[in-house]
């Protein structure tokens, strides 16, 4: 019988924060190693796999932490904030543009905007020109509740990036900058066995 199990040993789990940690810090070289035995062979696909798997974890960790430690206290969501955020950068926006601007879904667009709605943070209208089209921008207590937002919001990313130097954080914002700038790249069919 192989000793190499896919599932938990049979010992208990350890789970110690500082166990946590080490294994999350391990994960990098085990996902490598798992791609290299599934055919992954050069360090560009290695590194590639574990530059998007890396931003997807951070992503989740950093959504998670800003939503608990920023928004729930500010009676706000994060897909509100964002939403608030991009109507405030651009001066309101079509309810159409909303999703791409603030990097949220359809369907997380329309309920956050009631929401905010309700609680007088936005304002929604039909465009004179074309009835189809929905102007939406922040009222005034919209703008007083993101200020308190983005004050808080400013001091937890501090805090995430403080172990960087100017010159890191300029070159990791221009490097995502082009990642998220870019267009979906077209769908490709799987590769033939």
């Amino acid at each position: 019988m192989d000793d190499k199990t896919s599932g938990p040993s049979s010992d208990a789990p350890e789970t110690s924060a500082a166990h946590r940690i080490a294994r999350s810090r391990q994960f990098p070289d085990l996902l490598r190693i798992k791609h290299q035995q599934l055919g992954s062979q050069t360090e560009r696909d290695l590194d590639v796999i574990e530059l998007i798997t890396n931003l997807t974890r951070l992503n989740a960790r950093l959504v998670q932490d800003f939503e608990n430690a920023v928004h729930r206290p500010l009676n706000l969501t994060w897909a509100g904030f964002r939403i608030l955020n991009a109507l405030w950068v651009f001066d309101g926006l079509q309810q159409q543009d909303i999703g791409r601007m603030s990097g949220t879904s359809r369907a997380s667009v329309s309920s956050a905007l009631t929401t905010l709605e309700t609680r007088g943070l936005v304002s929604r209208r039909r465009t004179a020109s074309d009835r189809r089209n929905v102007d939406v921008w922040l009222t005034p207590d919209g703008i007083k509740a993101l200020h308190r937002a983005i004050s808080a919001q400013t001091r937890r990313e501090q805090a995430w990036t403080s172990m960087l130097n100017d010159d890191d954080v300029r070159t990791l914002m221009r490097l995502l900058r082009t990642l998220v700038d870019r267009e979906t790249p077209s769908k490709s069919l799987p590769e033939e066995e």
